[in-house]
């Protein structure tokens, strides 16, 4: 009997110090599950880890025990031959280890206070060690996860499930836990069987039991992360058709081989190699043969390269080569070395599904640094312009970047900025130049000029600021507006008794492609209520040419709102019989080149002859430009052109002072018909 009662208080005692190991756990897991990475599963932030009673209780062969009053395990040694009671608050006894017992099942704490097993299941590693880091709890989950047995995991401290190497890692990490009284983690391998490393993050939160210190522990497996990530960053960093750097890889190696060069004083080289007029392949033969192709093309710039040269895809059809050189002179022989191998490499036939294809490439080069830009050039930009000069050059040839200090680029780039505020505030204005019958003298219509009045530099020539918002895609915005300020005008000379013919207006070739371009005339007209046969559009024989097929359906449609059309500078582009039979065409305007010379030339003479009787068969009016004598007036009445436009009548004015002209009888409307 006394045997029996010393019995039962031992199991007394041993369950009520496991029920207060099981909810010591509980709390500690919720703190350890509610800081996971954000990338993980939102269930983590409510878990509560099931109390060590339930774990227990779905245990068939639970671990063996330390009941109270029994001597307790030693102080083991870990593979580094230290003590596992070395950290600073380790305790001479340790705690005793906790795994319940079926009886114990009746202790549990109410089922609102127990997480789900899915929950618990998706926590990798769960246990609770006392402060020589030997275990009190593990769960269920645990056990199968390491691949020990029970009884084999009772007697080890955490210092054995980690590999050696990562010791010191461990005590820091268990350290920064105990000083800061806060959750720490930190990425390391814990060996599952003592043979296989499992990379995981490791989180350990400081508890404290009936006084005695400890540490909550919970580890998720990061291998697959880690796995998932570098498959990521691979991809993030090579091209999926040619397996090849990207242009994301690329920077990064133009950046660091850049730093490099300045800071060893030597020199980086890059080659863009782009494939000449690769779009014909797709159209041809198509896009898997392309593909094909691009990946052939790929290994030959690999063979042709060096070793140590870095090869990437940077674009559809263009590839880059990388290298390091001492001097500036030894990189462009490199350069002109592995240029010529890959022109020829990719001049060899391609063979596609038995049909031979033949491939030529251009190819920019550039060395940093170069001798004008320094420190503040970029290879990339400098090799792209290269390589844009080779494109026009024909292709199939390679073209090296020449520094480049013309002043007149830091000029056009001044021009750009000024051009953008001077739209921002209304700079402009319109000028209009009168068209006169030759004969007569009389005004018939006007043609529209934009002028830039820089509050710097004064009036700027179109010349100098047309083609400059051709190429920065603000000549639409200037197109449209030059439209209603005209018709505007004429219709407000009309409300004041000077009633012209027509009024000219100059269209751009970005301005006739655009798709808003039939709205945008159809809104002026509306605007102003001016009648669409007294509009004229200007336009090159070049916009005609660009795209016959896109332009002819443009022409007939303004055609049928009444809208005439003229060939401006006719002479100086595709001048073609064909396509002044096909476009609806209303007027021809002889290029000022043609009229300059006229007196003294007699080749001109008989291209303005020709011209006057194609204009007399085709039944089109025809203005001579840039008229500036009475001889050359006289000398066009005689060959038979009817309308002249030229300084000798006036040059382009201000509305109101074309007005003035008018009152002063210094010019006069033509006589109504």
């Amino acid at each position: 009997m006394p045997v029996k009662r010393i019995t039962a208080q031992r199991l007394n005692a041993w369950l009520a110090l496991a029920r207060q190991t099981g909810i010591a756990v509980r709390t500690s897991a919720r703190a350890l599950t509610a800081a996971m990475l954000p990338g993980c599963s939102p269930r983590f932030a409510m878990a509560e880890a099931a109390p060590a009673t339930a774990l227990a209780a779905r245990s068939r062969e639970p671990l063996p025990l330390t009941l109270p009053g029994s001597t307790p395990h030693g102080p083991r040694e870990t593979k580094t031959g230290r003590p596992a009671t070395a950290l600073s608050r380790a305790q001479a006894s340790p705690a005793t280890l906790h795994v319940l017992h079926p009886a114990a099942e009746n202790e549990a704490e109410a089922p609102a206070n127990i997480a789900s097993d899915t929950t618990l299941a998706a926590v990798d590693f769960l246990a609770q060690v006392d402060a020589s880091l030997r275990f009190c709890y593990v769960s269920p989950r645990s056990i199968d996860f390491l691949g020990y047995h029970r009884d084999y995991l009772s007697s080890l401290t955490l210092h054995e499930l980690v590999p050696s190497v990562e010791i010191d890692e461990l005590d820091a990490l268990v350290a920064r836990a105990e000083q800061s009284g806060k959750l720490e983690s930190a990425t390391l391998h814990l060996l599952k069987s003592l043979t296989t490393p499992i990379f995981v993050e490791l989180r350990v939160l400081a508890t404290s039991t009936q006084g005695l210190p400890g540490f909550a522990l919970a580890a998720f497996e990061v291998s697959h992360w880690r796995d998932r990530e570098a498959a990521l960053r691979h991809e993030l960093h090579h091209d999926p058709l040619t397996g090849l750097d990207n242009l994301t890889a690329l920077k990064s190696a133009l950046d660091a081989a850049q730093a490099e060069a300045v800071q060893t004083h030597t020199h980086a080289a890059l080659l863009l190699v782009d494939i000449d007029d690769f779009q014909r392949i797709n159209r041809a033969l198509g896009y898997d043969a392309g593909d094909d192709m691009l990946r052939e093309t790929g290994r030959r710039i690999q063979h042709a390269a060096r070793a140590g040269e870095r090869v990437a895809r940077v674009a559809s059809d263009e590839f880059a080569v990388l290298f390091s050189a001492g001097t500036s002179a030894e990189a462009a022989a490199i350069a002109e070395d592995v240029s010529r191998r890959v022109l020829s490499a990719i001049a060899q036939p391609y063979r596609y599904r038995g049909q031979h294809t033949h491939l030529s490439a251009s190819i920019g080069a550039a060395i940093f640094p170069d001798e004008v830009e320094q420190a503040t050039s970029s290879l990339l930009r400098m090799a792209d312009h290269a390589l844009a000069q080779a494109k026009r050059s024909g292709g199939n040839v390679v073209v090296f970047h020449v520094p480049d200090d013309d002043p007149r680029n830091a000029e056009r780039l001044n021009l750009e900025a000024d051009l953008y505020e001077g739209v921002r505030n209304g700079e402009f204005s319109l000028h209009f130049q009168p068209i006169t019958e030759s004969r007569s003298g009389g005004v018939i219509g006007v043609e529209a000029l934009i002028r830039w009045q820089h509050p710097v530099h004064g009036l700027v020539p179109p010349g100098a600021f047309i083609p400059l918002a051709e190429s920065i895609g603000l000549i639409n915005y200037l197109g449209n507006w030059v439209l209603k300020a005209a018709c505007m005008q004429l219709a407000q000379w009309d409300s004041e008794g000077f009633v012209l013919d027509y009024v000219s207006v100059n269209v751009s070739p970005q301005q006739f492609r655009d798709k808003r371009f039939t709205q945008n005339v159809k809104d002026a007209l509306q605007l102003t209520g001016l009648d669409p046969r007294r509009l004229v559009f200007e336009i090159t024989e070049s916009l005609l040419m660009h795209d016959p097929k896109e332009a002819t359906p443009l022409l007939e449609t303004l055609t049928a709102l009444g809208i005439a059309f003229a060939v401006d500078d006719f002479g100086t582009g595709y001048s073609s019989l064909a396509y002044l039979q096909r476009f609806p065409l209303s007027k021809l305007k002889i290029d000022r080149s043609f009229i300059e010379n006229l007196l003294s030339s007699r080749n001109n003479q008989a291209i303005v002859a020709a011209v006057v009787g194609l204009a007399k068969s085709l039944e089109l009016e025809l203005v001579a430009e840039g008229v500036e004598t009475e001889a050359q007036r006289e000398l066009l009445i005689e060959m038979g052109c009817d309308q002249i436009q030229g300084w000798l009548i006036s040059k382009a004015l201000p509305a109101g002072e074309l007005m003035r002209c008018f009152q002063d009888k210094t010019l006069f409307l033509r006589a109504p018909l």
